[in-house]
C-alpha cells in the first residue's frame, strides 16, 4: 500500500522587523543581546516561553509592539514564530522475511565496522516526528524524548513522543534499527536513540518547537543529533539554538533539500550538511560551500509506526545515515571531541566525482569502516 510522508519538511517565515506584518497579534521570538529581560515585554504581551541556551523568548504581540520594541538596544532581533510543510516523499509498505542490512547501511560499509563499534550507548535525538515508542525493532534503543508541540496543536503531554505520522520512525530505523533477527538492522545497533517530537502530524511544526527540542538536547547530554529537515529561509534564532549545541559538545547532522541550494539548519557550520545519493553514487544537485558528506537516499528500507517497514526515497534520508556512523565513532572513541569526530567523517569519506571537495559531494560518501578504523 503505497502512503504519504513528509521527507523533507520547509518552514517558511518572514525574517526582519522590516517585513510586513499582519495586523493582528502574532506570535514571535524575541532574541536579546544578553539575558533576557522580561520586563521590556511585559507591557506589550504576555510571554510564553522562555529559552535558557539562547537569550530569548516567545510573546504574542500586536504590529505596534514589534515596531517599538525593534528600537530596545536590548533586543538583538525579533522574528515571527511561523511554520509550513511544503516537501512531501513516498513510501511503499514491505514486510521483510528475514532480517536484512538496508542496501543504504551497507553501501556505507557499516557492517564492516561492527566487528569494532556498534555505537553502544551514544546518544542520538532524533529532532523529528517522533518515534513509534512500541516498534520491536526500535523500542531496545528507545531511552526517552520529550514533545515540545505547543498545546495548542492538541498535543498536551510533554513525554509523549510517539510518532503520529512515520518520518521520524523511518529515521530513527536507519539510525539504529536493533539486531535482533527481525527486520531491518540500523547504522548503530546498540545506539540509545531519544525521540525530540517537533513536529506534528501534519509534519509542521514552529521554529520554538525546534529551539526547544535543541535546548532538551543540550540539557540532557545528547551526543549526535538528527535533523532530516530543513528550508530555503535562514532562521536566526534557530541558528543560535543550533550554534550553542555546537559549542556544548554535540554533533549536528541535518539534510540538504530536495533541488540544490543553500539549505538550513544544514548552511551553519555548526551543522553538518548531508545530501542523499542513489544506488549509482549519483547526487544531481549543486549545494553551496556548506555542503560537507552525501548518503543513500534513495529506495531505503527502514522502520515505520505500527511495528512495519517501508521502502522510501527523499534527501532527507542521507542525514541518518551520518549520524549513525558518527555514532559508530564516539562509542569507539569516547574521549574524542564533536569537532574531531567530524574531522574524522570528513577525511574518512569516500571521495566521488571531482577530485576532493566539491559542490555536488561535499567531502565524499561517508564511510563507517574507515571512519571507526581512523
Amino acid at each position: 500500500m503505497k502512503k504519504e510522508v513528509t521527507g523533507v519538511f520547509v518552514f517558511c517565515m518572514l525574517l526582519s522587523v522590516y517585513s510586513v506584518w499582519a495586523p493582528t497579534p502574532q506570535r514571535v521570538i524575541v532574541v536579546f543581546h544578553d539575558d533576557a529581560d522580561l520586563n521590556v515585554l511585559s507591557q506589550y504581551g504576555t510571554v510564553e516561553r522562555v529559552f535558557h541556551v539562547i537569550p530569548a523568548v516567545v510573546v504574542t504581540l500586536p504590529e505596534p509592539a514589534v515596531r517599538a520594541l525593534s528600537f530596545n538596544d536590548k533586543i538583538k532581533y525579533i522574528q515571527p514564530d511561523t511554520c509550513e510543510q511544503f516537501v512531501t516523499a513516498s513510501f511503499n509498505d514491505v514486510e521483510p522475511s528475514d532480517e536484512v542490512i538496508p542496501w543504504g547501511v551497507d553501501r556505507i560499509d557499516a557492517d564492516l565496522a561492527w566487528q569494532y563499534s556498534t555505537g553502544e550507548k551514544v546518544r542520538v535525538a532524533v529532532i523529528d516526528t517522533g518515534i513509534d515508542i512500541d516498534h520491536p525493532d526500535l523500542q531496545a534503543n528507545i531511552h526517552g524524548g520529550i514533545n515540545t508541540i505547543y498545546p495548542d496543536q492538541g498535543y498536551t503531554d510533554p513525554d509523549d513522543f510517539d510518532d503520529d505520522h512515520g518520518h521520524g520512525t523511518f529515521v530513527a530505523g536507519i539510525i539504529a534499527a536493533d539486531d535482533n533477527n527481525i527486520g531491518v538492522i540500523g547504522v548503530a545497533p546498540d545506539a540509545w536513540l531519544y525521540g525530540v517530537k517537533v513536529l506534528n502530524s501534519q509534519g509542521s511544526g514552529y521554529i520554538s518547537d525546534i529551539i526547544e527540542g535543541i535546548e532538551w538536547c543540550i540539557d540532557k547530554d545528547m551526543q549526535v543529533i538528527n535533523m532530516s529537515f530543513g528550508g530555503s529561509v535562514d532562521y536566526p534564532a534557530l541558528h543560535d539554538a543550533c550554534d550553542a549545541a555546537w559549542d556544548h559538545g554535540c554533533i549536528l547532522v541535518a539534510s540538504e533539500g530536495p533541488s540544490g541550494g543553500t539549505w538550513y539548519p544544514a548552511a551553519y557550520s555548526s551543522v553538518i550538511a548531508v545530501a542523499a545519493t542513489d544506488r549509482n553514487d549519483v547526487q544531481p544537485y549543486q549545494y553551496g560551500n556548506e555542503l560537507e558528506l552525501v548518503a543513500p537516499g534513495e529506495g531505503i528500507l527502514s522502520t515505520v509506526p505500527g511495528g512495519g517497514y517501508a521502502v522510501m526515497s527523499g534527501t532527507s534520508l542521507g542525514c541518518p545515515h551520518v549520524s549513525g556512523t558518527a555514532a559508530l565513532v564516539w562509542a569507539l572513541h569516547p574521549q574524542y571531541n564533536n569537532g574531531r569526530i567530524r574531522r574524522i567523517l570528513q577525511r574518512t569519506s569516500e571521495d566521488l566525482g571531482a577530485p576532493g571537495w566539491d559542490l555536488y559531494y561535499g567531502y565524499g560518501l561517508v564511510d563507517a569502516e574507515r571512519a571507526v578504523l581512523a
